[in-house]
């Protein structure tokens, strides 16, 4: 019954992230805004190399695996200040691999106490699709399998399909608070796999807020977040609180609520900076779904989030080599 009960879930789980809200959500993007919004691209003073890799309900056949690598520095033409980066992504769930690159572009205008960036992203989606059945599997006919061989809708061999991807995003930065919105997806692609299976990707949304709030003691200092994201079908919001500890340590508490219900969960957050420039980080989520705590016990069913990164410049000065920046 167990298994039969895990197939059920597994499935429904895979007709939602096809159907729904496509994009995964990391805890984790505060460190790193380029991952929710282009317009974040060279907002710090080095180039930045970010790679996250998250592993949702770890020990569940066919969770998914998110995986991102983002590069992105400032730069200047006359005295305008921009900044330009790239994404890989690749997104496993089930039998589907979501992979994703992008080409990222901001623009940077001062305003007032901070400064207004406006970016875009272009890029493609491909997408793959391995419907097949491990040797551990027993016939689609027996309810124990979670194969979904005898789907028409899924793809008997291996296929792919590909399209193009454009977003957009505006972010107004201070120096006590920031706050963005992004739109992904815009171009609403449409990816073939075959003759059966489609991939009809909604254009996807994202506002995102932070607040740092200082306390009577100089070595502690504690930031809000917020973000919201949907694709007007499906929603979800994210609210965390993180305390830095002498500018070399952090730790916080995390919380996300969605209208799915499935992706509920509550996250305890840790990091610390090892050397000049280089950040590493670490979440563990727990899920709050009843269903998905009952069948956790013992299972580790637990989500696993790693961070880092490593701020760099590119030409070294010699009274100055190197220059750090604080967490956001």
């Amino acid at each position: 019954m167990k298994k039969i009960f895990l197939g059920i879930l597994l499935s429904i789980i895979l007709v939602f992230r096809v159907s729904a809200q496509f994009d995964g959500l990391f805890s984790n993007y505060m460190y790193n805004l380029c991952i929710v919004n282009p317009a974040y691209a060279g907002e710090q003073t080095l180039m930045q190399v970010s790679l996250l890799q998250r592993t949702q309900w770890a020990g569940f056949k066919g969770a998914p695996i998110t995986s991102m690598l983002s590069v992105d520095t400032p730069f200047k033409i006359g005295k305008a200040q921009q900044g330009a980066g790239i994404q890989f992504l690749s997104d496993v769930f089930g039998f589907f691999n979501n992979q994703q690159v992008s080409l990222l572009y901001s623009y940077k205008v001062k305003i007032k106490e901070g400064h207004l960036s406006i970016g875009t992203k272009i890029g493609f989606i491909n997408i793959i699709c391995e419907a097949k059945q491990d040797s551990t599997s027993k016939p689609v006919s027996d309810y124990h399998s979670t194969s979904m061989e005898g789907d028409n809708a899924v793809p008997k061999n291996k296929q792919s399909g590909m399209g193009f991807d454009l977003g957009f995003g505006v972010q107004y930065l201070a120096k006590k608070w920031r706050v963005g919105l992004s739109a992904s997806h815009l171009t609403s692609p449409k990816i073939f796999m075959g003759e059966q299976a489609k991939f009809q990707i909604k254009p996807f949304f994202q506002l995102h807020g932070g607040v740092d709030i200082a306390l009577k003691n100089p070595d502690l200092s504690l930031t809000a977040d917020m973000l919201v994201a949907t694709d007007m079908v499906v929603g979800s919001i994210n609210l965390a609180l993180r305390m830095d500890i002498k500018d070399k340590y952090w730790a916080g508490v995390g919380i996300r609520m969605s209208e799915s219900m499935l992706f509920n969960e509550v996250s305890l957050m840790g990091g610390i900076k090892i050397l000049d420039g280089f950040k590493l980080g670490y979440t563990f989520a727990l899920p709050t779904n009843s269903i998905i705590s009952t069948m956790a016990i013992g299972k580790n069913f637990g989500t696993h989030e790693i961070f880092a990164s490593y701020e760099f410049a590119l030409i070294r000065e010699k009274s100055k080599a190197f220059k750090s920046i604080r967490i956001l």
